[in-house]
C-alpha cells in the first residue's frame, strides 16, 4: 500500500472519529433540551390540563434559540410525549400515570408504582369577600383590588395567579387567561418546601431524628460522607459537590433533572467539597437526595411515600389537586417537580403559618416552623431548612423583598413561583408565573409590597382563624 493511500485512510479515520465525538457531544447537549422540552410539554397538558395550542408554541419563548430547533410529537391518546433536536439527537420521551404526573423515560424503563392514594372530598377555602358580612375591617380591599388589576392588565412580569389569603380566608385571587382556581401549576423549586414538610412530617411521627447522619446507602463505611446528617442536608450545608447552574447546559442540576433516571442517586455519589456545616451553597441535587433517603426509610417501616404524603399532610389540610411527579426509580423529584393549584399551594403556606396545626391537629412537630426559618449557618441569613428567609444579611446584604417584614419566610422556585408567609400580618401569598431573562424576585416584589401594605396588623399576634 503506498504511502498516499496510508496517509488517506489515516486521514478518514481521523475524520471519522471527530465525527463521532461531535456527534456525540451533540447529542449529549441535546439531550437536555429535549428532556426538557418532553417533560414540561408532557405536564402543562395531561397535569395542568392545558391546550396544546398554548404549551408548544409559546411556553417556551425567551429560551436559548436551540430549543426551537428541538421537535415535540404527542400521544394523546397513550399520554406520551416525545422530544428531539436536530437529525434526531438528543431523544426524550416523557410518560404520564394516573397520580404520578410526568415522568422522564429515556432509557426505556420506568420503575413500576402502587395504584396511588385515592381522591378525597374537602372543604373548600373560608372567603372573605369585600361586600360581606365576613369582610375584614384591617384589610383595604380597594388598595388590593388596584394592585392586582393593575398587575394582570399590564402583567410584564407575566403573572399567571395571584391569591392573597388573611386570617385564614381568601380574600382576592386573580388569573391570567388560560389559568384558573382549578388549573395546577408548576412548582420548580417550590418543591423543595414541600419535601422539607414531608421530612417534618416524619420526625413528627418518629420516622427520623434530623440530628442523626442520613441513612443513605452509598454511604455506609464512607468515614466523610457518613457523617453528613438530615441537618446538614435540609440547610444545603452537607459539603457534597454538586452545580446548580442552569445556563451551562451540562450542569450537574440540568443532567439530573432531564437526563438521569435516578436523581437523588446522583447527589449521593456526588464527591465531598467541605466539612457538613462550613459552607452554604444552594444544590437541587440535595433535596432530591432527601427525597430519595424519606422514601427509603418509609419503605423499611413499611409505609409508601406517596400514601404517607395524602394520609400525613395533604388530607388533613385540603390539598386535593397536588400531584408529586417521580423519577424513573419512583422517588419524587422533591426538588422541583409538584403541581398544585394556587388555593392548594396557599394551603400549604396556611399550614406553616398555624405552626403545623390544622383543624386543632397537630401535622408537624412543635416548632417545626421555627426550625425551617431559622438561618443556615453559613448562608448570610437568606436561607433556613429548604425555605427563603426574607433577613438583611450579616454583612450588608439588603433582604430580597424591601419594606416587607424580616419575619417573611417563603417558598421560592424558578421563573417566580412564591409562597410568602407574612406571620406579622396573617397573611399568605401565592404568585405563580413565567419571569424569564429577568431577576424574578425584582419584578414580583413591587406587587408584594403593595398587598403587604393594603392588611393592616391584626390585635392577637401571628397565625389564623383556622388554626382556631
Amino acid at each position: 500500500m503506498s504511502l498516499r493511500n496510508n496517509i488517506l485512510i489515516g486521514a478518514a479515520a481521523i475524520a471519522a472519529a471527530f465525527l463521532v465525538q461531535a456527534g456525540l457531544k451533540a447529542d449529549r447537549l441535546a439531550r437536555i433540551g429535549a428532556g426538557y422540552k418532553a417533560k414540561i410539554t408532557c405536564s402543562e397538558l395531561f397535569v395542568a390540563g392545558r391546550e396544546r395550542g398554548a404549551v408548544i408554541p409559546h411556553e417556551f419563548d425567551g429560551m436559548p434559540d436551540a430549543m426551537k430547533q428541538i421537535s415535540v410529537v404527542v400521544d394523546s391518546d397513550a399520554k406520551t410525549v416525545r422530544a428531539k433536536g436536530p437529525l434526531g439527537f438528543g431523544a426524550a420521551r416523557a410518560i404520564y400515570r394516573e397520580g404520578y404526573g410526568c415522568t422522564l423515560a429515556n432509557a426505556g424503563r420506568v420503575a413500576p408504582l402502587p395504584p396511588p392514594p385515592a381522591g378525597f372530598a374537602i372543604e373548600p377555602w373560608a372567603e372573605a369577600p369585600p361586600v360581606s358580612g365576613k369582610a375584614l375591617m384591617r384589610v383595604d380591599y380597594g388598595a388590593v383590588d388596584f394592585a392586582l388589576t393593575r398587575a394582570f392588565e399590564d402583567n410584564g412580569p407575566n403573572h399567571r395567579a395571584v391569591l392573597v389569603a388573611v386570617d385564614g380566608k381568601i380574600i382576592d385571587e386573580r388569573y391570567a387567561d388560560g389559568f384558573d382556581a382549578a388549573t395546577p401549576f408548576l412548582s420548580w423549586s417550590m418543591a423543595k418546601s414541600v419535601t422539607a414538610t414531608l421530612v417534618g412530617a416524619a420526625v413528627e411521627r418518629g420516622f427520623i431524628d434530623i440530628n442523626d447522619p442520613a441513612p443513605v446507602p452509598e454511604w455506609e463505611g464512607d468515614s466523610e460522607k457518613s457523617k453528613i446528617t438530615w441537618n446538614d442536608l435540609l440547610h444545603m450545608q452537607s459539603g457534597l459537590a454538586f452545580g446548580e447552574d442552569y445556563d451551562q447546559v451540562r450542569s450537574d442540576v440540568n443532567r439530573m433533572l432531564f437526563e438521569r433516571a435516578d436523581a437523588g442517586g446522583m447527589a449521593a455519589r456526588s464527591p465531598v467539597e467541605y466539612a457538613p456545616g462550613e459552607v452554604w451553597y444552594y444544590s437541587s441535587g440535595t433535596t432530591n437526595l432527601i427525597a430519595r433517603t424519606l422514601r427509603q426509610v418509609l419503605e423499611h417501616e413499611g409505609v409508601d411515600i406517596y400514601a404517607f404524603a395524602q394520609e400525613a399532610i395533604f388530607e388533613p389540610v385540603g390539598v386535593a389537586t397536588i400531584t408529586m411527579e417521580p423519577d424513573a426509580t419512583g422517588s419524587i423529584i422533591g426538588s422541583s417537580f409538584v403541581y398544585a393549584t394556587a388555593r392548594d399551594w396557599a394551603r400549604l403556606g396556611q399550614l406553616y403559618l398555624q405552626d403545623g396545626v390544622w383543624n386543632g391537629e397537630r401535622l408537624l412537630p412543635e416548632g417545626w416552623k421555627d426550625y425551617v426559618k431559622t438561618p443556615a449557618g453559613a448562608s448570610d441569613r437568606q436561607y433556613g431548612a429548604q425555605f427563603w428567609l426574607n433577613q438583611d444579611g450579616e454583612d450588608g446584604r439588603e433582604r430580597f423583598f424591601s419594606g416587607v417584614s424580616e419575619e417573611m419566610f417563603f417558598f421560592a422556585g424558578h421563573e417566580g413561583q412564591y409562597v410568602f408567609i407574612i406571620p406579622d400580618k396573617k397573611m399568605v401569598v401565592v404568585r405563580t408565573g413565567m419571569v424569564r431573562g429577568r431577576p424574578a424576585m425584582k419584578e414580583v416584589a413591587p406587587l408584594l409590597k403593595e398587598l403587604y401594605d393594603a392588611v393592616g396588623f391584626p390585635e392577637d399576634g401571628p397565625g389564623g382563624e383556622a388554626a382556631r
